[in-house]
């Protein structure tokens, strides 16, 4: 492995919009053909450090050294040319236009006519789908597809190109536990063809198990350059949490109350395949886990629960009234919920924190048709406040990493103080320290008598929070179980049917 074919050094770079330094004399260093992670918190810098490597924001100071030539990557399509591509956690496809039509966009071939060449273009996208053992069909719009072939689509399109320095943000957030060991063969294979790839994730097992070295980022900072090898899951916490390591969740054991929602005999089906058939209840002062492969029936439930598809069979009872044959509608019944798309489904990006935060909130904040501007202003301070959020609130939200975009909505809806809060994938793409925010404001919840119900494929979020946890197996329930004593190999066995 040969040392540093990418030297960041000093790489700086502050907003002005808002006066905030993302990154602040930053390092980094990576040889060829080695895997780098990147990790930190949630506003560490990690995300804007790569995305000044991909050409896509301009360092206010700093050097990008490659192959010992310093390069002003001031565009993606330069970064493109130097051999460096990012897959970004929030992708970048058009849904409009075929898996095919998006990985070879920008480097369409053509016939001698000049004239698009299909041909070509799907020979060596099956071509690469056979060598790195991945598959996703070239004439599928992309908009039809699921969240993890969306994934293998942005992952095929970098294949496609001659990179020699692939940015993998989050890679396995959209996939479950099996997928996941798929990416990492991917990821291997690419380092035994010489490439190096950089990882940034939040996952601390994840970069131990599949990196040769770890940098630790903080407010910006490079704190430590770690070989993988030499650090453990401990050592890496309380690099990023100042020593303290040791968070506890301090699930409260309170008295159940009476049934807030029911699922009765609810199935989901098109033609004669049914994708879901499940019972089960939640209580108030009650965490409900629902659990599982995704594509195991995790996404169908969402779905019926935010009214996006229409139950096939079945009742769904909230306190006591059924909805009949409607489709479910969480917002009239004055519920919280949080999807596991937070970018399309759960925010709105172009507008700004304040925007996001008050949204449920218009009617309070007017009188005759007028804002108060005031009241506004200080009811959206005291949430950033509160939930951490870094940002002022006339910024956008397109603006904001990850992990502060979630941090809005969940001010937004905890706020609210919702009888029954929905949250689907709660630890998606978050640090530690926004994870154990998000279980406290849960339990907070829960003691002032919300029914909690979370749909998450992350086992040991399940175990860490659930009063119940319900694990399904081809979208019907395995087992529902108290959560006692529970293990993740346990719930792994029944998730994948191999406790019978």
């Amino acid at each position: 492995m040969n040392k540093h074919l990418l030297t960041m050094h000093n790489i700086t770079k502050t907003f002005p919009g808002n006066g905030v330094k993302a990154v602040d004399c930053a390092e980094l260093q990576v040889g060829t053909g080695e895997i780098h992670s990147i990790i930190g918190e949630n506003g560490a810098g990690k995300s804007t450090l790569m995305h000044i490597l991909a050409g896509e924001i301009i360092p206010d100071t700093g050097n990008i050294i490659i192959s010992n030539r310093n390069i002003e990557l001031s565009t993606p399509s330069i970064a493109l040319k130097n051999g460096i591509a990012m897959l970004h956690q929030h992708l970048k496809l058009i849904p409009e236009l075929t898996v095919l039509e998006n990985i070879i966009l920008g480097v369409e071939p053509s016939t001698k006519a000049g004239t698009l060449n299909s041909k070509d273009a799907l020979n060596k996208i099956n071509k690469l789908c056979k060598e790195f053992d991945i598959f996703v069909d070239p004439k599928k719009l992309v908009k039809n597809l699921t969240s993890d072939k969306k994934q293998i689509t942005a992952l095929l399109s970098i294949l496609y190109h001659n990179i020699k320095i692939i940015i993998l943000d989050e890679p396995t957030t959209f996939f479950n536990e099996i997928k996941a060991d798929t990416v990492h063969k991917v990821i291997k294979k690419l380092q035994n063809m010489g490439k190096s790839i950089i990882i940034i994730t939040h996952k601390l097992k994840e970069a131990i198990e599949i990196s040769d070295s770890i940098t630790v980022m903080k407010s910006g900072r490079t704190i430590a350059n770690l070989n993988s090898s030499e650090t453990d899951i401990n050592h890496l916490s309380s690099l990023i949490l100042d020593g303290n390591s040791k968070i506890k969740s301090n699930k409260p054991d309170i008295q159940k109350g009476s049934v807030l929602l029911e699922f009765k005999n609810i199935t989901y089906s098109q033609g004669a395949v049914n994708y879901l058939d499940i019972n089960f209840h939640i209580k108030k002062y009650e965490t409900l886990v629902v659990t599982g492969i995704r594509e195991n029936g995790l996404e169908i439930l969402e779905q019926i629960l935010a009214g996006n598809i229409q139950k096939t069979t079945g009742d769904i009872i909230y306190k006591n009234t059924t909805t009949g044959n409607k489709i479910f509608s969480l917002r009239k019944i004055g519920a919280g919920y949080i999807p596991s798309d937070r970018i399309k489904k759960g925010t709105s990006i172009k507008s700004s924190i304040t925007d996001n935060i008050i949204l449920l909130k218009y009617k309070f904040f007017s009188k005759w048709g007028i804002m108060d501007s005031k009241k506004i202003n200080g009811f959206v301070s005291k949430l950033i406040d509160e939930f951490g959020i870094i940002g002022s609130g006339n910024q956008l939200i397109s603006t904001l990493s990850g992990g502060n975009i979630q941090r809005v909505m969940i001010a937004r809806e905890i706020d609210a103080n919702p009888e029954l809060f929905i949250f689907a994938e709660p630890s998606k793409g978050l640090d530690i320290l926004s994870k154990q925010m998000i279980y406290n404001k849960i339990n907070h919840l829960k003691k002032k008598g919300s029914g909690i119900l979370i749909i998450s494929s992350d086992i040991d979020e399940a175990i860490k929070i659930a009063d119940r946890v319900l694990i399904l197996h081809n979208g019907k329930e395995a087992a529902t179980l108290i959560n006692k004593n529970l293990n993740r190999v346990e719930i792994g066995k029944i998730m994948l049917g191999l406790n019978k």
